[in-house]
């Protein structure tokens, strides 16, 4: 009896630890999220080689989710399969939104000079705020003891919106009367929306793994039937 006891608890254990792994991770790209928005707008704060050692230790942070969620597996057998097998993907979703958030950051750096936006300015810091905003809000829906999930269906259900305000934006910088940004400010300011409206859709996945069953996490929510 004592060993099946040590067994389960071992197995909990590391799937509790693995969830505060995840939740580190939400807490890190949020932050770098805006620490390189700034660089790319003021070309200061952080430098890109902090951003770029933060980014190495998400990736880190992946692996060491992975492999308390394989030994927990191990322990347990199919206990909590359907758990382990979201955290292993959340931690993918979480990382690619790092990666974007270096590549931000990489735009600053790689094309010096404080980015320009024109009159679209005011639209695409309304987006980036949103997006931060968001962000904020992953983190509260996995900061809970119980996971807050009417959270998370406000944030995959305003998921079009948010699309929504990205094509309105790239279709007004794709109007030669209304652009009047050089080709060189025009093309840096499309891949940072591109940028941007990726991290989106990373945020959409997050949140729909606490809205969706394993098999339809990141595909679209269904409404319920009446």
């Amino acid at each position: 009896m004592f060993k099946a006891l040590l067994k389960w608890f071992r197995a909990e254990n590391l799937l509790v630890q693995a969830q505060n792994l995840v939740l580190e991770m939400l807490i890190t790209v949020q932050e770098l999220f805006e620490d390189s928005v700034k660089l790319l707008w003021t070309g200061e704060g952080a430098t890109i080689d902090d951003i770029r050692e933060r980014d190495k230790a998400i990736n880190q942070l992946v692996r060491e989710v992975r492999k308390k969620v394989l030994t927990h597996l191990a322990f347990s057998g199919s206990g909590g399969i359907e758990l382990s097998l979201v955290m292993v993907n959340l931690v993918v979703y979480i990382e690619r939104i790092g990666d974007y958030t270096k590549d931000i950051a990489y735009l600053a750096t790689d094309y010096p000079g404080r980015i320009e936006a024109g009159e679209f300015e005011p639209q695409v810091h309304e987006f980036e705020k949103k997006l931060n905003g968001r962000l904020k809000k992953l983190i509260d829906v996995f900061s809970e003891d119980e996971e807050d999930s009417d959270l998370a269906a406000s944030l995959t259900g305003t998921h079009k919106e948010m699309n929504l305000k990205y094509r309105q934006i790239v279709d007004l910088l794709m109007d030669e009367e209304r652009n009047k940004l050089s080709p060189r400010d025009s093309a840096k300011l499309s891949l940072y929306l591109r940028y941007l409206r990726r991290v989106e859709g990373q945020i959409f996945n997050v949140a729909s793994s606490e809205v969706n069953p394993f098999h339809r996490i990141s595909f679209k929510i269904r409404k319920k039937k009446k």
